[in-house]
């Protein structure tokens, strides 16, 4: 779910949608056709000079690499285990995920998925039980490498991904950004409300499977769920049900005005929310 911006088909498909409507005038101009990968890593340096990126690279037991970065600087408070949305990748979105993190003097920990972008499969068909068990993997592999605090941090897809770890691992503290209750209800949101009648969605076994309610169960440690009140992947409601669900106190949901899926992270209140979180003010 990589939407940082609005793609040329999409304009040519309002236009579409606008010519039906109406007599309208859609306006182009050349740098809307220009590609731009305005958020890639190598950009980080000019929004946070004082960081480094290091190259990563794991390999699992069955033969596939993990290959991610490590964003650091001496002296920062924490450091971030970042699980990214499907679609993201890190040398194209890395700066965008990074900055708000540096923002918090964290430094961050991020793999692309088996198979995407850096990172390669052995060679076989893999699914969800590859990515937990490589989630799992990597998690060892950051947590010896890495002192003190660490935030297991999961966007969208990656908000899956990380409950899942966290139901297996003690963890010291998860934050779900975009996130939701169920694969199913996760499908359902990516249909256009006026197609909902005519659509059924069938998920397989495994993916019916797919429950962070279920994974939270199992559980104990803090966690802060953050959701943009303008996000139509992930809508603050199944948001809210999740955090509903959870049967303790140790847990906060914030809830950022003039956000949606992919900006939550970089409005101010969010981050005082983080800092707060992580002081303990659930």
């Amino acid at each position: 779910m990589n939407k940082y911006s609005l793609t040329t088909p999409r304009l040519l498909l309002l236009a579409s949608v606008l010519s039906l409507s109406a007599c309208t005038t859609v306006n182009y101009t050349a740098q809307q056709f220009v590609p731009k990968d305005p958020g890639k890593i190598s950009l980080l340096p000019s929004v946070a000079p004082a960081y480094q990126v290091e190259n990563l690279e794991y390999k699992h037991a069955d033969g596939a690499i993990s290959r991610g970065v490590y964003i650091r600087k001496p002296g920062a408070d924490f450091t971030v285990l970042y699980f990214m949305g499907s679609g993201v990748r890190v040398d194209a979105n890395g700066t965008s995920f990074a900055k708000a993190f540096t923002e918090l003097n964290a430094n961050v920990i991020s793999f692309d998925y088996r198979g995407f972008g850096r990172s390669d499969s052995n060679g076989k068909q893999h699914s969800l039980i590859e990515l937990e068990s490589d989630a799992l993997a990597l998690y060892d592999y950051a947590r010896k490498m890495v002192p003190g605090r660490m935030v297991v941090h999961g966007h969208s897809f990656g908000s899956f991904v990380a409950a899942r770890l966290a139901s297996k691992r003690a963890i010291d503290a998860l934050v779900m950004e975009g996130t939701g209750t169920t694969a199913l209800a996760y499908s359902d949101n990516m249909v256009p409300w006026f197609a909902k009648p005519f659509v059924k969605i069938n998920l397989d076994e495994e993916l019916t499977a797919v429950d962070n309610r279920a994974a939270l169960r199992n559980y104990a440690g803090p966690v802060l769920i953050i959701n943009g009140v303008n996000d139509v992947q992930t809508p603050a409601a199944t948001a809210r049900e999740l955090f509903a669900s959870i049967p303790r106190s140790n847990k906060r949901y914030e809830e950022v005005a003039n956000a949606g899926h992919m900006n939550a992270l970089s409005k101010p209140e969010t981050l005082k929310a983080y800092r707060d979180f992580l002081n303990g003010q659930f």
